[in-house]
């Protein structure tokens, strides 16, 4: 049975390594015989085998019987002495090695969870996994071979990564205090700590990685390999130095941070409909600025032609419809890009990164604040009502002509009060959702700073769309929906999404995709709700897909409010660059066909009344990189929208003749309701 290493009381029991526990004092000063003591007058003289020869020639009597009975236990007395104490020193060794070893192996599972993202449930390490047995060959040949090198840098190597984990657990536990209740400098501390101790482990580990010891044969299976480990580490603490930079600025500096509406959903989140201006100064946060879009939007006064399904219901584009891009990360730069134009900031203020949320992160943190009571208002914000509260609000506000968003800049100030009155466990939960958030892309990250977005790229923050290699052999999926005109129906609407795949022995694979979409809308939901829902969708696949048949949708005819090269409208690069490749099938006038981020893309309007259903189906074939054959390796990529939901079910089929090794059975079945925001299934073909 394994057991687990302790993580408390580190300290103590690290120091217990420099002892030799188990070893009585008198033994460790008691002389122990070796080989020389038995010299060649000596050996048979103890053993009495025959005369001995003194060096002037006389012999020297044999001993006695009895006397040679006597020598005999004692030297098989002193050989019992000997071995006792040898096998007592022997444990006392293995016990001081193998309590490092387990050390060692725990700090690295923690240490490789923490910079290769690896799954938090299994990256606990066991004694069972790494404990030195004095049958493991490879163990104590290494061992034996540097013994006088690696312990330090194993100890080391322990501490640091102890210290290291300690500094983020406090960190976890008291974060909204640093952030938000003046101690910034504290923050600053603990960051300049945590850089100390990141460094002391990379110096650990470059040096058992010189000494040939074959490191992999005692590291945690989290731990990754030695090249990954330095990359990481550069990573980390170059991501550390600029934040401990940003942090200590004496200078203001600017996150933008939007609030997205996923019940009118937009292709990186949703509508945005308030944001933030997050002002950082000396390690603190010195305001928390909360505006409606419509403040900046109105002082934007440069016209750009938005992208051409938003000009169904715009003249102009806006920050409010600035997410456009299925890649997060293009969405949010577009955001700032546009916000530094207005008046409302231009000359006056640059935006260093944009953080976008979806509205589960505030309804999570409602959950563990507790029900916010608006005075002003006679009405109580909790988790299960403050979205329907909050949009009710703005359609009333809306209606009568007043600020619409003045219910979100009252909410905002007592969200965060109550942040910081958290308790030490609540805190920590509230750490372990926003892990949750980044994995199913509630919460997404963009900053200008290369340290910051490629630390954002590699945790899986930015909310990229994946590049795939040019060796690239299986597929990839992402269903991308934007709501234009069917005002907040996305709150009642559902949607099931059926992918089905026959891979062929020539190294193609034939696919069926059905996207069925269900507005759950009746008359008794307000208004905003139950109007129809209309959607532009996007469907991202691999560059060698060609269509084959596509059933459903909508031919929504577009046409511009304005003239838009007669009034002096700007188009916008990067909406350029993807609308120059789009392309219209001729047997099916409803698809666009375009290139964005990589990736081929399938576009299309549907619409769906309430209390109905639309359903579409697409058939299209994919040229994978490599035909079947045993061994074969083929991965399936599926990225979620940001503020999306729906349940998803996925069919493989392995060619003709084989098997998929994974499941052993020829098709590969999975079915989520709650899918995360990256999903890679790697398969192997088996011929049968």
């Amino acid at each position: 049975m394994k057991r687990k290493v302790p993580r408390k009381n580190v300290s103590s029991d690290l120091a217990d390594i420099q002892k030799n526990p188990g070893i009585n004092d008198a033994y460790q000063k008691k002389r122990l015989f070796s080989d020389g003591n038995f010299n060649e007058r000596v050996f048979p003289q103890f053993f009495g085998t025959e005369k001995a020869e003194s060096k002037n020639g006389f012999s020297v009597p044999a001993p006695s019987r009895g006397k040679k009975k006597f020598i005999k236990k004692l030297v098989f007395i002193s050989l019992g002495v000997f071995v006792i104490v040898a096998l007592l020193w022997g444990a006392g060794v293995y016990a001081k090695w193998n309590n490092l070893i387990g050390y060692f192996n725990l700090a690295s599972g923690d240490v490789g969870h923490l910079l290769l993202k690896t799954n938090g449930d299994n990256a606990d390490s066991y004694l069972g996994d790494s404990r030195l047995s004095v049958l493991d060959l490879v163990k104590t040949k290494s061992l034996w071979e540097n013994a006088g090198s690696i312990y330090s840098s194993f100890q080391n190597f322990s501490l640091a990564g102890m210290g290291l984990i300690r500094e983020l657990e406090d960190f976890t536990e008291n974060w909204p205090k640093l952030l938000l209740s003046g101690d910034g400098q504290e923050l600053i501390s603990k960051l300049e700590n945590t850089k100390k101790y990141i460094e002391l482990i990379n110096e650990s580990n470059n040096k058992l990685n010189s000494l040939d010891l074959g490191i992999d044969n005692f590291l945690s299976g989290g731990y990754g390999s030695p090249l990954s480990v330095q990359l990481n580490f550069r990573r980390m603490n170059d991501f550390l130095f600029a934040l401990i930079n940003f942090l200590s600025s004496e200078e203001d500096k600017h996150i933008l941070v939007l609030f997205e509406n996923s019940s009118e959903i937009r292709p990186s989140g949703g509508f945005i409909g308030s944001y933030a201006d997050v002002i950082f100064s000396g390690g603190n946060v010195k305001s928390v600025e909360v505006h409606d879009i419509n403040d900046p939007d109105k002082l934007l006064e440069e016209n750009i032609i938005p992208p051409k399904p938003l000009q169904a219901i715009e003249k102009a584009w806006t920050i409010a419809d600035s997410n456009w891009f299925f890649d997060a990360g293009l969405s949010m730069s577009k955001a700032i890009e546009l916000m530094e134009k207005s008046k409302m900031y231009a000359g006056k203020v640059s935006f260093d990164g944009a953080i976008a949320i979806s509205p589960k992160v505030l309804g999570d943190v409602l959950e563990l604040t507790g029900p916010i009571k608006l005075e002003n208002r006679d009405l109580i914000i909790d988790k299960n009502n403050f979205l329907k509260e909050i949009q009710k609000e703005v359609q009333n506000a809306q209606a009568g002509g007043t600020k619409s968003k003045k219910i979100i800049i009252e909410l905002v100030p007592q969200f965060l009060s109550r942040l910081v009155s958290l308790q030490p466990k609540d805190s920590s939960a509230a750490t372990e959702k926003f892990y949750e958030w980044i994995r199913n892309k509630d919460i997404v990250m963009y900053f200008k700073d290369p340290a910051f977005e490629n630390f954002a790229d590699f945790y899986g923050i930015s909310g990229k769309v994946l590049d795939l290699p040019a060796d690239f052999n299986g597929d990839y999926l992402a269903v991308v929906n934007a709501n234009v005109g069917g005002g907040k129906s996305d709150f009642l609407m559902g949607q099931k999404v059926f992918f089905k795949t026959q891979l062929n022995s020539d190294g193609t694979a034939v696919n069926q995709l059905e996207v069925e979409r269900r507005h759950n809308g009746g008359k008794n939901d307000p208004w905003w709700y139950r109007l129809t829902n209309e959607t532009y969708s996007k469907i991202f696949v691999p560059g060698t897909t060609s269509l084959s048949s596509f059933g459903g949708g909508w031919d929504r005819k577009i046409v511009p409010k304005t003239d838009y090269s007669k009034n002096g409208y700007k188009s916008d690069p990067l909406v350029f660059e993807i609308e120059s490749t789009s392309k219209k099938n001729f047997l099916y006038p409803g698809v666009d066909e375009f290139r964005e981020s990589g990736k081929k893309v399938f576009g299309f309007w549907t619409k769906t009344d309430p209390g109905k259903t639309s359903r579409i189906i697409l058939n299209y074939s994919v040229n994978l990189f490599s035909p079947a054959k045993s061994g074969q390796k083929y991965e399936f990529i599926f990225q979620k929208q940001s503020g999306s939901e729906g349940t998803y079910k996925l069919e493989i089929y392995a060619p003709v003749g084989f098997i998929w090794k994974e499941n052993n059975s020829p098709v590969f079945e999975y079915e989520t309701d709650n899918p995360e925001g990256t999903m890679t299934f790697g398969l192997t073909m088996e011929k049968i």
